[in-house]
This record gives C-alpha cells, structure tokens and sequence, in this order.
C-alpha cells in the first residue's frame, strides 16, 4: 500500500513536493490506524507531520511549541520493507504520547537510558516489531539482566541506573548505545515544557481517547486503559462570562412576560411583568479540523444553550473550515436540538466567516461571534470592523495563527 509513495519520497523534486508527499503518506497511514487501532489513529490525526531532511534517523516526535511528528524521507524510505513496519513505527512513536513519556521525562531525551527504558515499555506490547526496534528479550540478554514483562518505563529506567553504576569497564554503556544506534526513531525532541505546552499535550490524549469508541478501546493495553480513564475532569474556565459581556450590549430590549409579577402592581394578575432580553445575537462557529472531537464540542454547545436559558435566545450554530457551511447553520434554544455532524472539509480560514457575517449585516451593536477553534488558520485576517468577537481555543493562546487578533482569545475546555 505505501511502497509507491515510499519510493517517490525518497526522491522528491524540491521541499515543497516532499512536504506534499509526506502529507499524504501520513494520511493514509492516518486512515489505516483509525481503522485498526482507533486510539493510535486519533492520536496520529491531531499531530502535525513536517519534513526535516536533516533529521539523523526516520522519525521523532518534538514538542517544541506544539507536538508534531518530525520525518526525514529518505531515512524512512531506508529503514521500512512492509506496510507492517511503517504502521508499526508510527503506532510506537504516537504511544509515546499516550504513556506521556514526553511529559514525564521532559528535558531528558538525550538521555539513552531514558530512551531504552520507554521504548521498552511500549515495545512489550507492540506487534509486529519495526525493524530496529528495542525490546525487553534484547536488553536482558545484552546487559545480563532479568527484567519482566508489564512494568513500566520508570521501574525499568530504575533498573537500567542501577546496572550502569556497576559497569566498570563501560561495556555494557557501549551495548546500550549499539543498541539505540540500530533505532529508526530518537527522544531528543522531548523539551522542557512550560504549563501551557503540558495543558496541550494531556488535551491532546484525552480527546483522542474520548473520541475512541468504548468497543475499541480494548486493542489498548490494560495498564495504559486504566491511565488514561483517570484522566481528571477538565476545568470550566472564564469563556462562560465573556460571553455572557459580549452579549450585554449598551442596553437591553425590555418584553412584557405574564409569568412574572408585575413589581408595580404585584396583585393583579392580569397585568406581565418585565424580563430583559439582549439586544445580541450569538454567532458560534464551529472549527471543524480533527483537533477538536465530536463530544467535546457538543459539551460546549450544551453549555452555551444552558447559560443562554434564562436570555430565551435562540444561537445560531455554524460549521466551517476552509468555507462556511451556511446550509449546516442550526438555530437552537435547547440543548436537545443541538445536532453536531462533522462536515468533511480540507484546511481552516477565518476571513470567510467575516465575509459572511458582513454580508448578514452583522456588527458589534447587534451580534456577538464566538469562534470555537484550534486556531490554525491564517495569519492575517479583516474583520469588517467587528470587535464583538471571541477566539475560543481547544488548544492554548499561543496557538491561534492571527498574529494581532481583534476581540478576545480565551482558552475553552470541556466542563464535567
């Protein structure tokens, strides 16, 4: 399946083609794992791919400012013989992810032992092995030990130290380092990493596995299962009251309601009392990249529905990627009508969401817009003059692409 678009990475006309190559490449193999090994497959999805002709091995996860897979074609064209070793490979370097082995051992990528001690945690549970592959056999024949099967990166990390402070002569240093030498992958790329770039990385697994079917869950190892279903709940943060400013304009509509008393004459019944609608609409659009999964962005909807109760509003709900979805607009009130359905759809662009609103008349006097993003878009946008606006990202602030974006940027996680 892959053979062909193998060869012709190996040999690309210029960057830009080998960029286009590996894109596709990984799509497909993206498509594979989402059909075999669903977890892995929506891991692979939200991570970026970028060529590095540099890199001295096939492949590398870096979380240097966002997680991304780093690949070198040549090298990959080298090392992989089957469709097994290339799924293989990408299985191992994304479980990398789901163990949080980059979290947990950030700043520590260089270190061999390190290296050794996660691959073989990972490997133990890996079927078929790619070529060059560390396993837990190996290390207890070449370094003489008795490490068992099922433990995890740290026990065997500890035991590894323990073995090196007794190498006297440096051999068993030097088997260590033959042994990664034969290894298509390198740790380097795991930084330090700042809150925001943790807050990504924990988002970046929990969505995946949310997005995982409960039947499919159970081609995951047992010990990783029950990791990452004591993921903690995600926190509610202050997007709820942006919202709620947004939509309080310079005044608000008075409407007479009969289920209220009236506070001048509380005993005549016959008479409505006030309630204060807001004098803005609320304009939510819908990002609709992999990044963000189907339950989260209902568990958003629902919440804005909630809050939006006691305005008796109705929200006008719009897909987009690189276009607007105007035929998949809804306008709900409960959150029982709100129907999300992925539109298949290619890269993300914000200018034509305020190319739309401008031609629906939309300003800051009569609408409020809220953008549910991972803010990969462009770079420079015209909002037609409206300010009344929020970027609400799945990710961080510092991930949104528009370098002086008007209105607000607020982070949005799913509340429980």
């Amino acid at each position: 399946m892959f053979h062909t678009q193998l060869n012709d990475l190996a040999n690309p006309k210029d960057s830009k083609a080998a960029q286009q190559q590996v894109q596709e490449l990984f799509a497909t193999v993206t498509s594979q794992l989402l059909n075999s090994q669903r977890f892995y497959g929506e891991l692979l999805l939200r991570l970026d791919k970028r060529v590095d002709s540099q890199l001295p091995v096939a492949i590398a996860l870096t979380t240097a400012k966002r997680p991304a897979l780093l690949i070198n074609p040549q090298r990959l064209n080298e090392m992989v013989r089957s469709d097994e070793d290339l799924l293989s490979l990408v299985e191992h370097v994304v479980s990398h992810l789901a163990w949080q082995h980059p979290q947990r051992y950030a700043g520590q990528g260089a270190d061999q032992l390190v290296q050794l001690a996660t691959d073989m945690a990972i490997n133990d549970h890996l079927h078929p092995l790619y070529p060059g592959a560390v396993t837990r056999q190996q290390v207890n024949f070449k370094l003489g030990l008795h490490l068992t099967a099922d433990l995890g990166s740290a026990e065997y990390l500890a035991q590894l130290k323990l073995i090196l402070k007794k190498d006297q002569d440096g051999t068993k240093a030097q088997q260590v380092k033959k042994m990664l030498g034969q290894s298509p992958e390198t740790h380097v790329g795991w930084q330090e990493l700042n809150q925001e770039a943790k807050l990504q990385l924990n988002q970046l697994v929990a969505s995946s596995w949310q997005e995982t079917p409960t039947k499919q869950r159970g081609l995951v190892p047992t010990r990783l299962q029950h990791r990452l279903n004591r993921q903690p709940a995600k926190l509610g943060l202050d997007w709820r009251k942006l919202v709620m400013v947004g939509l309080n304009g310079p005044r608000k509509l008075q409407e007479p309601a009969f289920n209220r008393f009236n506070r001048r004459q509380p005993y005549r019944l016959e008479l409505p009392g006030v309630t204060r609608a807001a004098t803005r609409q609320l304009f939510l659009f819908v990002d609709q990249s992999g990044s963000m999964t189907d339950n989260e962005v209902q568990n958003i909807l629902g919440q804005i529905v909630q809050l939006l109760k006691q305005y008796r509003d109705k929200i006008t709900i719009i897909p987009f990627d690189a276009v607007v979805y105007d035929d998949r607009q809804q306008s709900v009130a409960h959150g029982n009508q709100v129907v999300f359905q992925r539109v298949a759809g290619g890269g993300t662009a914000y200018q034509p969401i305020f190319d739309w609103l401008l031609r629906k008349g939309a300003n800051d006097g009569n609408a409020l817009v809220l953008i549910l993003t991972d803010g990969h878009g462009e770079d420079v946008v015209d909002t037609h003059g409206l300010t009344n606006l929020i970027w609400g990202l799945t990710t961080t602030k510092a991930d949104l692409s528009v370098k002086k974006p008007i209105g607000r940027v607020t982070v949005i996680r799913e509340r429980k």
